[in-house]
């Protein structure tokens, strides 16, 4: 027989939502911004592209609920809405049609995504 969970129950307590694997995050950042002497090739750069926005996509839900819990007048809750924009800045714009462009896309993607994993990491 099972029992009905509290509504006011932490969802990261009863399992229902899984941590933010930073680990991953944090690889995945390193191999979209390891020095290479010559552009990587087109289908990893898409891989990490794609992963790099699903990282960051699943990170921006954590970072919008501590920033919701913040009174809107505190420097915390601006510092988390300045990354917050940057986030979503970031997710609008795209890889553009030359293989460079893609390249800093993913990079400037990377470097937004290790930013938001320390801001979580460090809260």
């Amino acid at each position: 027989m099972t029992h009905p969970r509290p509504a006011e129950v932490d969802p990261m307590l009863t399992g229902d939502t899984p941590p933010l694997d930073l680990t991953t995050i944090r690889a995945t950042v390193r191999r979209a911004l390891q020095e290479r002497t010559a552009l990587p090739p087109m289908r990893e750069v898409r891989d990490l592209t794609a992963a790099l926005r699903g990282h960051l996509e699943e990170m921006r839900s954590d970072a919008q609920e501590l920033r919701d819990a913040l009174e809107r007048t505190t420097v915390a809750w601006h510092r988390w809405n300045c990354i917050l924009t940057r986030v979503d800045s970031d997710l609008d714009a795209s890889p553009g049609p030359q293989p460079w462009t893609a390249v800093a896309y993913m990079q400037v993607l990377a470097r937004t995504a290790r930013h938001l994993a320390d801001c979580l990491d460090e809260h």
